[in-house]
């Protein structure tokens, strides 16, 4: 069984592919600015959750939970970004964004498969040189 929660939807149970593609790529940061401010995919099985929220001009923001691991992109500029999450602001780095097909394909595998991709490379979130904001 897969879980998505939205910012504003009440769970989905087995989300059909044309939602999720519906929700990487046709919702914009306004979709993404309201209520929680971030969705989760859940798996039966699987250990892990994938978070994730857009934000313009930027991509998607994927997070691995519980144990904070995102995506890196090594070769971009780190510049710390704000977000609210739950109505409090979580400061994230722009090296951890993604593109709407990368997002798409991290997911769609991470369902597929019950488990993380490793077609792209995950590090811990604090481990990365932003603000972090403690």
């Amino acid at each position: 069984m897969v879980i998505y929660n939205g910012p504003i939807e009440g769970p989905i149970e087995n989300p059909s592919d044309e939602f999720i593609k519906h929700i990487i790529f046709n919702k914009d940061e306004g979709y993404w600015k309201q209520g929680s401010g971030d969705s989760c995919f859940e798996v039966k099985g699987c250990d892990e959750w994938l978070i994730f929220f857009y934000d313009e001009p930027y991509g998607f923001f994927i997070m691995r939970h519980p144990d904070y691991l995102v995506t890196i992109n090594e070769n971009v500029e780190i510049e710390t970004i704000e977000h609210l999450v739950g109505g409090e602001p979580m400061k994230v780095p722009t090296c951890s964004y993604v593109d709407r097909e990368t997002a798409y394909s991290i997911i769609k595998a991470f369902i597929e498969n019950k488990e993380v991709p490793t077609f792209v490379k995950w590090v811990d979130l604090y481990d990365i040189d932003f603000e972090h904001g403690f």
